[in-house]
């Protein structure tokens, strides 16, 4: 029996509602999805059929065989939001507005109440709104989210003559205050752009480029010209063809968003990792040997983002001119720097029509100075125009100390890639890796961007620096290829180098070339060892290339993502760095004995030494720690000796400012279960280990990559003292033999052991507990995981007999 038959030979809410619960779910079970806009709209139409349907039966249960004309009942129902706009996926909410006349004897209120009981019941996402018709004009001006939702309003059934009543309210409405709604959903977008940043997992309804960006558009559309649908607008605001390619990527974030939901089994707008692969495979996206299908999809989707975002501000931008700028002759005489530019706020504005050649508009903007940000007019002249870009116009680029926001410009108007072709390779591609936080492209960007707000780059030479920034964009440009990217892309930066005669080439190849080279040395490696430094300073050679390298490095990982750089690791490149410059002027001065020996002298000449008590002072020269001196200033060691010098059992000092610092020094018959501290306090990611021995004292200083909660010190305060007491850690790890290098001659005190193993939590515990228990004496551990692969360093004082127990030690390790 068909539904719409049912209706009329039932008279039982629950079977009725049994029935078409059925039809739904079935519906559901057998959905077939074709396109994204094409199924949204079969989708939006099969809702309309079930809410139509429920709404018949209502008013044939409630006025039986005396029902009126559809017409003459003063109730109409309508749709909103991505339902309004048919646009709704599969598990969207299903926004309706129910418009009516309270008009005696045809008992709106209980045929309303009803209604939306019985969708409820069927367990359709049902979100509603409720008004009397002249309630419609007041409600609309309480928020501008609701405004916005009335204006998207598309009717479904019920009383047209209500509809049209409707329709001349919703003009009212569309026509009250159009100054502040534009501007409002301006300044909402720009937050949302905020809020929801382009990244690997975009949000594509509220993010950058998503779907609400489109939404936007639309909206102001309506209340600028009351259009339908944004087609209109061209082709007195857009081009044919850019109209064309927006609703392109647009269909492919529809389409996207329908199987996001499908693969999910939930309303969802994030693209997660976790979903990727499988929305990828569904799309028809396969592996190839170069890059997998999730990643041939991140990139479309990426390219998608910007496609949508570009042209939605541009076009924003362009109808909503006269409504933002609202100045003097006098005023827009003052922010004018040259014919077509003006800057605000150290932001480059331009006019929309220019009589300049791509080249001239490039030139005048390299002629500006200082600004850190380009408007989207600025984009579209030079998205706009035909490319003729000179050689040595693409030369003078690197020059530019606003090569940030001029290469984002380029970046936005699909220039970029046609001014430097090798860019074109790593557009839009995602790098899941566990490390970069962006894609290539945008890395690369930042990159340049970073490299500015770096003081040593600044007391550069202009050649020095222009070199700088040609090896910093290029850097990464050899991904996304089968073969190592720092060759690939030193390779493609010296071709380029020479067609375009840059100076520097041999610079270029090499900083390229060994681009990820200090980072690693500095993280993974005993940055006081003096085989560690001339291995490292035999490569870099000169002290020049050394600068060059550390300012790259910097910007690199600065250029990672946020929070990805801290102190840690800059105190550890500078070491690196001052380490290395010292080798390369006298190598006999970076030998651990000749520094501590050095130290040791200088230490003895300050007044806040010689005041410290004598037998503390004759304790640290004979301190068997010679990582102490390695690793500390002079002033800090005598502050570490300032802390300690009036200590009974021990002591616990916090520092939580960036992120969290324990001190911890306590006297020798004070035993401490270090591995089950180090397990309770796993959550805070430990970054750098040290423990010191000066007389009867063991000091300790633990420091973690995150920042603790004020109320949680106490809690830490409370598992240091606990861990005096003999404890065992929970989860221990087993590992594999081939996960340990040990080498006994790291120097002539220090054995190091290093660790390479798939990341996990519990690693760096579970190595102390059993190196405590074999009583060998660790003095420093430097953690070092990127791309989820731990890469662990140990340093170990000779002394304790490590090297004799190692094959003990090994098995305890991997039992």
């Amino acid at each position: 029996m068909q539904l719409e038959e049912l209706i009329y030979q039932l008279n039982n809410d629950l079977e009725i509602t049994k029935k078409i619960k059925q039809e739904i779910k079935t519906y559901l079970e057998k959905i077939q999805i074709e396109g994204g806009k094409d199924f949204f709209v079969k989708h939006t139409q099969k809702m309309d059929f079930f809410i139509k349907l429920i709404y018949k039966y209502i008013l044939k249960k409630t006025f039986l065989n005396y029902l009126p004309s559809i017409n003459n009942i003063p109730i109409t129902i309508i749709a909103l939001g991505s339902y309004g706009r048919e646009q709704l996926s599969i598990y969207s909410d299903i926004d309706i507005m129910i418009v009516y006349k309270d008009i005696p004897g045809y008992n709106t209120k209980i045929i309303i109440e009803n209604f939306i009981t019985m969708l409820w019941d069927l367990g359709l996402k049902i979100g509603h709104r409720v008004h009397e018709i002249n309630d419609l004009f007041p409600a609309s001006n309480e928020d501008i989210t609701i405004k916005t939702a009335i204006l998207e309003s598309r009717y479904i059934y019920g009383s047209k003559f209500l509809w049209y009543e409707t329709q001349n309210e919703l003009n009212k409405i569309r026509n009250y205050n159009k100054k502040d709604f534009i501007l409002a959903k301006y300044e909402e977008m720009k937050l949302r752009h905020k809020k929801y940043p382009i990244s690997m997992e975009p949000n594509i309804k509220d993010g950058f480029g998503g779907i609400r960006d489109s939404n936007t558009l639309l909206w102001l559309s309506k209340v600028i010209f009351n259009f339908p649908n944004t087609s209109y607008l061209v082709p007195k605001y857009v081009k044919e063809e850019e109209f064309k390619e927006y609703r392109s990527a647009l269909e492919f974030l529809f389409k996207t968003r329908v199987f996001l939901h499908l693969v999910a089994k939930k309303k969802i707008d994030t693209v997660y990792l976790e979903y990727q692969r499988d929305i990828a495979l569904k799309m028809g996206y396969t592996d190839s040997p170069r890059l997998r299908a999730e990643r041939k999809f991140i990139k479309d989707l990426l390219k998608s983002l910007w496609t949508i975002n570009t042209f939605c501000e541009i076009s924003i931008k362009k109808i909503i001119k006269p409504y933002l700028y609202k100045m003097s002759f006098k005023e827009a005489k003052e922010k004018r720097i040259k014919k077509y530019f003006y800057k605000c706020d150290n932001k480059l504005y331009s006019t929309f029509k220019t009589s300049l050649s791509f080249k001239e508009y490039l030139n005048n903007i390299l002629e500006i100075e200082n600004f850190n940000n380009t408007d989207i007019s600025t984009i579209y002249n030079l998205k706009s125009k035909k490319n003729n870009i000179t050689k040595t116009l693409t030369k003078k680029l690197f020059y530019n100390k606003n090569i940030y926001p001029i290469f984002m410009a380029l970046y936005r108007a699909n220039k970029l890639e046609k001014i430097i072709p090798p860019f074109e390779k790593v557009k839009y591609l995602a790098q899941f890796d566990g490390y970069h936080q962006y894609p290539v492209d945008i890395h690369s960007l930042y990159t340049l961007k970073e490299l500015e707000t770096i003081k040593e780059f600044n007391e550069l030479e202009e050649k020095e620096k222009a070199i700088l920034r040609f090896a910093s964009f290029f850097h990464d440009l050899g991904k996304g290829r089968l073969e190592d990217h720092s060759i690939v892309g030193a390779k493609i930066a010296k071709e380029f180098a020479k067609n375009i005669n840059f100076p520097g080439i041999d610079i270029i190849e090499k900083l390229i070339k060994h681009h990820t080279l200090m980072s690693n040395v500095a993280q993974r490696e005993d940055i006081f060892n003096d085989k560690v430094i001339l291995s490292f300073a035999e490569i870099v050679k000169d002290e020049s290339f050394l600068k060059y390298l550390y300012i790259l490095t910097i910007a690199d990982i600065k250029a990672v993502g946020k929070g990805v750089f801290n102190s840690y690791k800059e105190y550890l490149l500078k070491t690196l760095y001052q380490n290395t410059l010292q080798a390369l002027n006298n190598k006999e001065l970076i030998n651990e004995i000749t520094i501590r020996k050095r130290k040791e002298k200088m230490i003895s000449s300050k007044e806040e030494f010689k005041n410290l008590p004598k037998k503390l002072q004759k304790e640290l020269f004979k301190s068997p720690s010679n990582q102490l001196f390695l690793q500390n200033s002079i002033n800090s060691i005598i502050e570490i000796l300032e802390w300690i010098k009036d200590i009974e059992d021990f002591k616990i000092k916090f520092e939580n400012d960036k992120h969290l610092i324990i001190h911890i020094a306590k006297k020798n018959n004070l035993n401490i279960s270090l591995g089950w501290l180090l397990e309770k306090l796993q959550n805070y990611n430990l970054n750098h280990l040290s423990i010191y021995k000066i007389g009867e004292i063991k000091y300790f200083k633990i420091l973690f990559e995150k920042k603790a909660n004020e109320y949680d010190l106490e809690l830490i305060r409370k598992y240091i003292i606990d861990s005096f007491d003999k404890k065992e850690i929970k989860n221990k790890i087993v590992f594999k033999k081939d996960n340990f290098t040990i080498d006994c001659n790291h120097s002539p005190n220090y054995a190091a052991l290093k660790l390479k193993t798939k990341d996990k939590k519990g690693i760096i515990s579970t190595i102390m507990d059993v190196l405590d228990k074999f009583e060998v004496n660790v003095e420093d551990v430097k953690i070092s995981s990127q791309k989820n692969i731990a890469r662990d360093l140990f340093i170990i004082s000779k002394d304790s007999g490590f090297c004799e127990k190692k094959d003990e030690i090994l098995k305890a390790l991997t039992k």
